[in-house]
C-alpha cells in the first residue's frame, strides 16, 4: 500500500486503476491497428459520429483536469459564482448548432483556417488564425491540463510534479499516435461515462457527509482555517455573495462580465476553435450534429453539482489546508504561497472515498486528462499539417503528414511544460481565474472575425485582417504586462505594484476587446471594396438557401499574400491558388527513395526490428498504403466526390422533424439555464 497524505491507496484502488488502463491501452490498440496507414482516419472522423458520440466528445474534450481543479477551487475559494461559466456554454453551444455548424457543414469544410480561406480569400488570416490557436493550444489547454493533472497526482501518490508530467504525456500520446480522431472520440465516449459516474458517487458522499445543500449554505461563511481567526484582515473570509450566481459590478464574477465578456470567449471557444468544432463536423449530418450540441449542453448543467458544491463541502471539512491565508502555512501544505484552493477535489476523492471506488475516480481524473489532451493533439497537428505544412510541401504524401503531424505535437508538449512555471508563479491559488484570464487576452479578436464573417457579407478580407491585428496587439500588449507581474498573496497585497489598469476585470477586458476588434474591421471593410457576390454564395447564415457555389477567391501575389476579388472573370478562372493545386499523381525520384526506407519485408536483425517500431509509431504499415495523394488533399472542400453533401442537404434538413425536435429541446435547455440562474441568486447573504 502507498501513503498518501493522512491516507493509502488499498490493493482493490490499484487493481481498478490497472484494470481501467488494461481496457484503455486495449482499445487504444485496437483502434490503432484498424486505422493504420490513414491520414483521412487519423486528421479526420468521416462525418460518420452519431450525436451520442458527438455530444460525450464535446463534453469530455472540453472537461479536463483542469475544469475538476480549477472549478473545484474557485467554489471553495469564493462560491458557487464560478459555474456561470459552465452554465453560460449551454448558451453557446446551442449557437454553434444552429448557427455556425449549417454554414461549416454548406461550406464542407473540416478546419477552421479552410472556412476563413473561402470566407475572406488571401493566406494572410488563415495563417494568423492557425498560429494563434496553436499559441492559445499552448498558453490555456495543454500547459494548464498537464499543470492541472500533475497537481492531482503530487496530492495522490506524492510524486515529482515533472515526472507527472511526463506519465500523463506518454498516457496520452499512445493514443492520439495510435488512432486518429475516430479512436480519440470513442476514448473520449467511454471515459466520459467513467467521469460522470465516478463525479456522481463523490458528490453524493460528499453532500452526505455535510449534510445537504442547506448545510453548504450555512457553514460555508464560517469555513475558516486556524490562522485566519487570529488575522485582523479580511483573508481567507469568503465573500458575501457566495451563494449567488449573480454579483454586482464590482465583484470578481461580475454578471455583466458573465454575460457579455464570457460570451465573447465562448464564440471563439464553442464556435470557432478546431477542438471543438471537429467534433460537431465529426457528426453524420447537420441534425445529429445539434442533437449532438443538445447532449453536450445536458452535460454541461452538472459541473455546478458534480464539481463547485463539492470544492465548496471540501473547504468546510478541511478548512486549515484550503483556507488556509498565511503564505507560510499555505507553502507547507501545498508547495504554493497564493493559496491552496486547488487541492479541494483532490482532497475530496482521497479522504471520502470508499476503497475501490478511490481509484475508479483516480481514473476518472486521468480519463478527463487524456481525453482533453488527445483531443488538443489532434486538432493541433490536423491544423498544422493542412493549414501550415501544405502550404509549404504541397505534394506531400500520407506518411510525410502523419510524421510531421506527430513531431508537432512533441514540439507543442515541450514547449507547454517550458510554461508551466509561469503558471505555478501567476495564476495564485485560482487555476480557472488563468485559463479565462489569457483566454480574454487573445480570443475577442478571433470571436469578432468569426461572428462578423458568418452575419454579413460585407465584412471582407481586409477588414478582418486589420481588426485581427488591431486586437492582437492589444491583447498581448495586455498579456505581457499581466504577466510581467508576480501574484502576491492576500496578507501582503500592500505590496501589489500592479498599476489599475493591469487589474482591470480581464472580464469587461474581453468586452473591450471585441467592441474595439469588431470596430476596426467594420470601418476598415465599409471603406474598402466589397467582395463579389460570386464569392461568398452561401458563406454566411442568411445566405443557406443559396444554390450557388462560392467561386474560390484568388491569392495576390506577393509576400503579404492578401486577397484578390477584383481579377477580370478571365484571369479569376485561370489563376491557380496554392490551397487547389492539383498533387502530380506520380512520386518523384526522391520521395520513392524515401518509401524504400519503410520497406522493411527484406530486412533482417535488429535493422528489421528498428524499422518496424518507427514505421509503427509513425502510422504506418504497408509501402502499398503510402503510394497515394495526400488524403488531405484530396479531400478539399471544392471537390465534387460522391460522399460530399449536395448543396440542397442542409436545407433538406431545416425542415425534417428531427431537426424541429431538436429545437424545442434547446429551448427547454435555455429554460432551464434560466431557471438555475433564478434560483441560485440570492445576491448576497448577510452573516449574523
Amino acid at each position: 500500500m502507498v501513503a498518501i497524505i493522512g491516507t493509502t491507496l488499498h490493493w482493490s484502488d490499484i487493481l481498478v486503476l490497472l484494470l481501467y488502463f488494461l481496457l484503455i491501452l486495449g482499445f487504444g490498440i485496437w483502434s490503432s491497428c484498424k486505422n493504420r496507414g490513414s491520414v483521412g482516419g487519423y486528421f479526420l472522423a468521416g462525418r460518420s459520429m452519431n450525436f451520442i458520440l458527438v455530444g460525450a466528445s464535446l463534453f469530455a474534450s472540453n472537461i479536463g483536469s483542469g475544469h475538476f481543479i480549477g472549478l473545484s477551487g474557485s467554489g471553495a475559494s469564493s462560491g458557487i459564482a464560478v459555474a456561470d461559466f459552465e452554465l453560460g456554454a449551454v448558451h453557446w453551444l446551442m449557437v454553434l448548432g444552429w448557427l455556425f455548424v449549417p454554414v461549416y457543414m454548406k461550406a464542407e469544410v473540416f478546419t477552421m483556417p479552410q472556412y476563413i480561406k473561402m470566407r475572406y480569400g488571401g493566406e494572410r488570416i488563415r495563417v494568423y488564425l492557425t498560429c494563434l490557436a496553436l499559441m492559445l493550444s499552448i498558453f490555456t489547454k495543454i500547459s494548464v491540463d498537464l499543470y492541472s493533472g500533475a497537481i492531482f497526482l503530487q496530492q495522490a501518490l506524492n510524486w515529482n510534479l515533472y515526472a507527472s508530467v511526463i506519465v500523463l504525456v506518454l498516457l496520452a500520446a499512445f493514443f492520439t499516435v495510435g488512432g486518429g480522431l475516430t479512436a480519440v472520440i470513442w476514448t473520449d465516449f467511454i471515459q466520459t461515462v467513467i467521469m460522470v459516474i465516478s463525479a456522481f458517487i463523490l458528490m453524493i458522499i460528499s453532500f452526505v457527509r455535510v449534510g445537504g445543500m442547506q448545510q453548504i449554505r450555512n457553514l460555508f461563511p464560517y469555513a475558516l482555517a486556524y490562522t485566519t481567526l487570529h488575522n485582523t484582515t479580511e483573508c481567507g473570509v469568503p465573500n458575501e455573495y457566495y451563494f449567488s450566481l449573480i454579483r454586482p459590478f464590482d465583484a470578481d464574477l461580475p454578471w455583466f462580465g458573465i454575460v457579455f465578456g464570457h460570451g465573447v470567449m465562448c464564440i471563439w471557444y464553442w464556435c470557432s476553435d478546431q477542438v471543438i468544432v471537429q467534433r460537431a463536423l465529426a457528426a453524420k449530418n447537420l441534425t445529429h450534429a445539434r442533437a449532438g450540441c443538445l447532449v453536450a449542453g445536458i452535460l454541461k448543467l452538472l459541473p455546478l453539482f458534480l464539481i463547485v458544491f463539492p470544492g465548496m463541502i471540501a473547504r468546510i471539512l478541511f478548512p486549515d489546508e484550503i483556507g488556509c491565508a498565511d503564505p507560510d502555512v499555505c507553502y507547507q501544505v501545498c508547495r504554493s504561497r497564493n493559496g491552496c484552493s486547488d487541492i479541494a477535489y483532490p482532497l475530496l476523492v482521497l479522504r471520502l472515498m470508499p476503497n475501490a471506488i478511490r481509484g475508479l475516480t483516480l481514473a476518472c481524473m486521468i480519463a478527463a486528462l487524456m481525453s482533453s489532451l488527445t483531443s488538443i493533439f489532434n486538432s493541433s497537428s490536423t491544423i498544422f499539417t493542412i493549414d501550415i505544412w501544405q502550404r509549404f510541401r504541397r505534394n506531400a504524401h500520407d506518411w510525410e503528414l502523419m510524421i510531421v503531424g506527430r513531431v508537432f505535437v512533441m514540439i507543442l508538449v515541450g514547449i507547454s511544460i517550458l510554461w508551466i512555471p509561469v503558471i505555478r508563479a501567476a495564476q495564485g491559488a485560482r487555476l480557472f481565474d488563468y485559463i479565462q484570464a489569457v483566454s480574454s487576452f487573445l480570443a475577442p479578436p478571433v470571436a469578432a472575425c468569426y461572428l462578423l464573417g458568418i452575419l454579413w457579407k460585407r465584412i471582407n478580407e481586409e477588414g478582418a485582417f486589420w481588426g485581427l491585428i488591431s486586437g492582437l496587439f492589444i491583447g498581448v500588449f495586455r498579456f505581457i504586462w499581466e504577466y510581467s507581474y508576480t501574484a502576491m498573496p492576500c496578507q501582503l497585497d500592500h505590496l501589489d505594484k500592479r498599476p489599475s489598469v493591469v487589474r482591470f476585470n480581464y472580464l469587461y477586458f474581453s468586452v473591450l476587446l471585441f467592441i474595439i476588434s469588431g470596430i476596426v474591421t467594420i470601418v476598415v471593410s465599409l471603406l474598402t471594396k466589397p467582395i463579389p457576390e460570386k464569392y461568398i454564395s452561401s458563406l454566411t447564415i442568411f445566405d443557406l438557401d443559396n444554390p450557388e457555389k462560392a467561386i474560390e477567391i484568388p491569392t495576390r501575389p506577393g509576400c503579404m499574400h492578401k486577397a484578390n476579388t477584383y481579377y477580370d472573370e478571365e484571369q479569376s478562372c485561370s489563376f491557380e491558388n496554392s490551397s487547389s493545386n492539383h498533387i502530380d499523381q506520380h512520386l518523384t525520384e526522391t520521395e520513392k527513395k524515401a518509401l524504400h526506407f519503410f520497406e522493411t519485408g527484406d530486412s533482417m536483425g535488429i535493422v528489421f526490428y528498428l524499422k518496424t517500431a518507427f514505421v509503427w509509431i509513425c502510422g504506418l504499415e504497408k509501402p502499398d498504403k503510402l503510394d497515394g495523394q495526400s488524403t488531405c488533399s484530396d479531400s478539399h472542400p471544392h471537390d465534387n466526390t460522391s460522399n460530399r453533401r449536395n448543396s440542397t442537404s442542409i436545407r433538406e434538413e431545416h425542415v425534417s422533424s428531427w431537426h424541429k425536435k431538436c429545437s424545442y429541446v434547446a429551448i427547454i435547455m435555455l429554460a432551464i439555464c434560466a431557471f438555475i440562474w433564478a434560483f441560485f441568486t440570492d445576491y448576497r447573504i448577510r452573516l449574523n
